[in-house]
């Protein structure tokens, strides 16, 4: 089977699992025998001294990954003015990249990842030219930038054409002219206009995601859910058993943001007694520099931490196996609306006990694993978990244990990819006949 799979970042060049994973699926489905190709941004790209961006198409692991795409919310951004006008040739550009895709590699399907950032009135396009599409949905980016029916993107166009975007004294020229140039674009099959939400399949990476676009109003007539997986072998490690006197070792691993709560996982270690916290050590595996990076290096050293805090900075995720197998703990204290977190499974894996404050989907891998929970925000309680952790090895040693064996069962890619595939060859078969919300 052809599949044309959109993502806004591609590894490389990447921010989080959402695109670790999306790498992964196109990989063994491409060594599964289907057809890959890949369309995804500029982002990583350097921009020349023209404020251009190289358009490079690439093979990677045997995948072909056209980095065509503009980027609109990250990294450097094309100078231009004024700003609405160049906005909308770049969008402009990217649909024409978009419909030659289409056109030349005539996929049977189109399988969406994370938009977050890139041109909304890409997503009407396959269904127009009567081409199935599926979403995997691991975060809320259609939530927060289109909407149950386009209504995020259609007033930037809608200011386009009526020539809003320029002076009031030639507003009226530039709404004739605006009239002319929409004409045109629409004769090429690229929205402005109308931007209906009706993909053939939803794929949702938990329960907690499902909801929540069902609780934004974003309601589809076929979707089902299938939690992301993790290659076994690659991650796997033997469960590390603990004496009453031996060092644990602390990870957090992932973006470094606000709503990831490292500054909650270095305030308890503030929280711990000395005795203790002698012990304990805390890897810090990610990278964001910025005021909230530079106020956590801030707190470390006021807290004394500097001998047992380690930066490790962002870590390529092939070498991530080795960072978790040399570790005893993934803290895991995010507040923000979570998928299904890759992290948390990778080293369930690896042989790490998890604490997590269980936000969003990662209650779903919490609960099936009985992991220790900890409320969002609270550096008090997870101090006094890790303290008990680190009096009774025994119950750290069945956490971990817990968790790997739940991981095992319940979190392999070879699971996720065989069900995955089953739901794109119904799709495709089947491509009409909605079959309402599954498990």
């Amino acid at each position: 089977m052809k599949i044309l799979m959109v993502s806004n970042f591609y590894p490389p060049h990447y921010r989080g699992g959402y695109e670790v994973r999306c790498k992964q699926v196109a990989e063994t489905m491409q060594r599964r025998g289907h057809d890959i190709r890949v369309l995804t941004s500029v982002y990583g790209m350097p921009m020349d001294s023209s404020g251009e961006f190289p358009r490079p198409t690439e093979e990677i692991e045997g995948v072909r990954v056209d980095r065509w795409l503009d980027i609109y919310s990250y990294g450097p951004q094309s100078p231009g003015r004024p700003w609405t006008l160049v906005q909308a040739r770049r969008q402009l550009a990217d649909a024409r990249r978009f419909a030659r895709i289409l056109s030349e590699f005539k996929p049977d399907i189109v399988n969406w990842w994370s938009m977050n950032g890139l041109a909304m009135n890409l997503l009407p396009m396959p269904g127009e030219r009567h081409i199935p599409d599926i979403h995997w949905i691991e975060h809320p980016w259609m939530i927060n930038e289109y909407g149950a029916a386009g209504e995020k993107v259609a007033p930037f166009w809608e200011g386009v054409w009526n020539g809003s975007w320029g002076p009031k004294p030639i507003q009226p020229v530039l709404k004739w002219w605006g009239r002319r140039w929409e004409r045109q674009v629409a004769s090429e099959g690229i929205p402005t206009r109308l931007f209906p939400n009706q993909p053939r399949h939803m794929v949702f990476v938990s329960e907690f995601l499902r909801a929540l676009y069902r609780d934004a109003g974003l309601t589809f007539p076929s979707s089902e859910i299938i939690f992301g997986g993790v290659p076994v072998d690659r991650f796997l490690a033997p469960v590390r058993r603990h004496g009453m006197e031996g060092p644990i070792r602390l990870l957090y691993a992932g973006q470094i943001t606000p709503d990831r709560g490292l500054h909650t996982a270095v305030e308890a270690f503030g929280h711990i007694p000395p005795q203790v916290r002698s012990r304990l050590t805390l890897s810090v595996a990610g990278d964001n520099p910025g005021e909230y990076l530079d106020g956590i290096r801030g707190r470390v050293q006021e807290l004394g931490l500097t001998g047992a805090v380690t930066f490790l900075g962002k870590v390529p995720h092939d070498r991530m196996p080795d960072v978790y197998k040399s570790h005893d703990i993934l803290v895991f204290v995010s507040t923000r609306e979570e998928g299904l977190p890759l992290v948390m499974v990778e080293a369930m894996l690896a042989g790490c006990a998890v604490l997590t404050t269980g936000s969003g989907g990662a209650i779903e891998v919490a609960k099936l694993a009985d992991l220790p929970l900890i409320p969002k925000a609270d550096s008090v309680t997870l101090a006094h978990r890790l303290t008990e952790f680190a009096g009774n090895p025994e119950a750290l040693y069945s956490v971990a244990l817990r968790g790997q064996e739940v991981a095992r069962k319940e979190f392999s890619l070879d699971v996720m990819i065989q069900r995955w595939e089953s739901t794109i060859a119904a799709i495709k078969t089947s491509p009409i006949s909605p079959c309402g919300e599954r498990r």
